[in-house]
């Protein structure tokens, strides 16, 4: 059986179809905890996004159920992140301050420098994080340890987390609403795709080891 089989990833979405519930449970929770800090070292909500449209594409879940869900999700996630970072940020920089290795890490004044970036640049910070992919797991709790003003806040977060996220969106729905088209395009010309990907990379490797290295 073919790994683009249509047979068989019917069968899978048949499956995941009968448990749609915890699909959107874990759409909302994967979509909140992507940027609640510590989870978001661990949460790749990249992965949760394009799953969610992917499954809405094929008709598995309904479009705006998982729209509402990641939207929800994220925006819950950025703000939660927001307020913990208000409340227990600057007790952080504190506790650091007092330890010797932290302080090689965090030297003095970096308080005083990130709520001044935050001051000046934090409304673009905020934005520009939730299109950015890793600024995005850290920056609302910043946001929040350097006091950037929660309206300024809410506004380009919320943004952002329109963009951000939508951008996954469209992506995936479109990819699960052509997947069968895709699986079958896969099947034929799967072999060929990556006997191409293998020799230009091979051909990268060779011209970058055979390049005379500059002294």
């Amino acid at each position: 059986m073919s790994y683009a089989d249509p047979a068989w990833v019917g069968t899978l979405l048949t499956k995941l179809g009968s448990h749609t519930d915890a699909l959107y449970a874990v759409l909302f929770l994967g979509a909140f905890f992507e940027t609640l800090f510590p989870f978001s070292l661990a949460v790749m909500g990249e992965v949760v996004f394009l799953t969610g449209a992917l499954l809405a594409g094929v008709g598995t879940l309904d479009l705006w159920a998982v729209v509402v869900m990641l939207y929800a999700g994220g925006l819950l996630g950025d703000n939660a992140s927001y307020w913990m970072g208000r409340h227990y940020g600057v007790s952080l920089f504190d506790r650091l301050a007092r330890w010797p290795l932290a302080r090689r890490l965090v030297p003095a004044g970096s308080y005083e420098k990130g709520a001044e970036f935050f001051r000046r640049r934090g409304a673009a910070a905020v934005l520009v994080a939730r299109l950015s992919g890793p600024l995005s797991w850290i920056t609302p709790a910043l946001a929040g340890t350097f006091h950037l003003n929660y309206g300024v806040f809410l506004r380009y977060n919320t943004l952002g987390v329109l963009l951000g996220i939508g951008q996954f969106i469209v992506v995936g729905y479109f990819f699960g609403s052509h997947l069968s088209d895709i699986l079958g395009w896969l099947d034929r010309f799967g072999i060929t795709i990556f006997a191409c990907v293998l020799i230009a990379a091979s051909a990268v490797v060779w011209r970058t080891l055979s390049t005379p290295q500059a002294k």
